[in-house]
C-alpha cells in the first residue's frame, strides 16, 4: 500500500500464498494465537475485488461495531459479513472465509477509520502473520472478477463491464446491512 494514494484507490492487504493447502481448524488456531488485534482477516482470493468495495466494508463493520448494531460478535467476523452480503454469520464464512485446502487468498487490515493508517508498522504486522502461518506474500493486486462476485452471492449477467460489477458489490455489502437491521 502506498501512502500518498488516496483512500478509495488503495487499501490495506496483501495477497498470499501456501505451498501446502491449508487445514483451517489449526490455521484459525495458529492465526488466533498470534493476530495482534481483531482488526486483521483472511478473505478466498476472489472475494476481495477492488479497494471501493473494501472501504464500504470497512465503513459499514465499523459503524456497525461503533453503534452496537454489528450482527457478529467480532469486527473481523462483521467485516467479512458485510462483505459477503448477507445477515448471517455462516453464510459470509462459506461465502467470503477460507475454505478448507485453500492456497491463496488474501490478508487484510480493517482500518479504525478515527485515526491515520501507519503503513510501515501495518506491512511489518502483515509480513509478521503470513511468516507465523508459513505463508508467502505474493504480487497479486486487487481484480474485479466475475465469478467471484457470483460466489458472494450477486446475480449478475455475464456480459456486465466491470464499473458495474464494481456498484454491485458495493450494493450487495450495503443491501444486507439494511435488510439485517430491519
Amino acid at each position: 500500500m502506498k501512502q500518498d494514494d488516496a483512500m478509495w484507490e488503495t487499501f490495506p492487504c496483501w495477497s498470499w500464498k501456501s505451498s501446502q493447502p491449508i487445514e483451517l481448524k489449526s490455521f484459525v488456531q495458529d492465526f488466533q494465537e498470534i493476530v495482534p488485534d481483531q482488526r486483521w482477516v483472511f478473505c478466498r482470493s476472489e472475494v476481495a475485488q477492488t479497494p471501493r468495495q473494501l472501504w464500504t466494508a470497512t465503513t459499514v463493520s465499523n459503524r456497525n461495531t461503533e453503534r452496537g448494531t454489528a450482527q457478529a460478535r467480532t469486527l473481523d467476523a462483521e467485516f467479512l459479513r458485510v462483505l459477503a452480503g448477507t445477515h448471517n454469520v455462516s453464510e459470509a464464512f462459506k461465502r467470503a472465509g477460507l475454505s478448507n485446502g485453500s492456497t491463496n487468498g488474501w490478508l487484510l487490515h480493517i482500518p479504525d477509520q478515527t485515526n491515520s493508517i501507519d503503513t510501515e508498522s501495518l506491512e511489518q504486522n502483515a509480513q509478521q502473520l503470513l511468516t507465523g502461518l508459513g505463508l508467502e506474500t505474493t504480487s497479486e493486486t486487487l481484480d474485479i472478477n466475475l465469478e467471484g462476485a457470483k460466489k458472494l452471492g450477486i446475480s449478475i449477467d455475464d456480459a456486465i463491464d466491470s464499473n458495474r460489477i464494481e456498484a454491485s458489490l458495493i450494493g450487495h455489502i450495503l443491501l444486507a446491512d439494511v435488510s439485517s437491521s430491519q
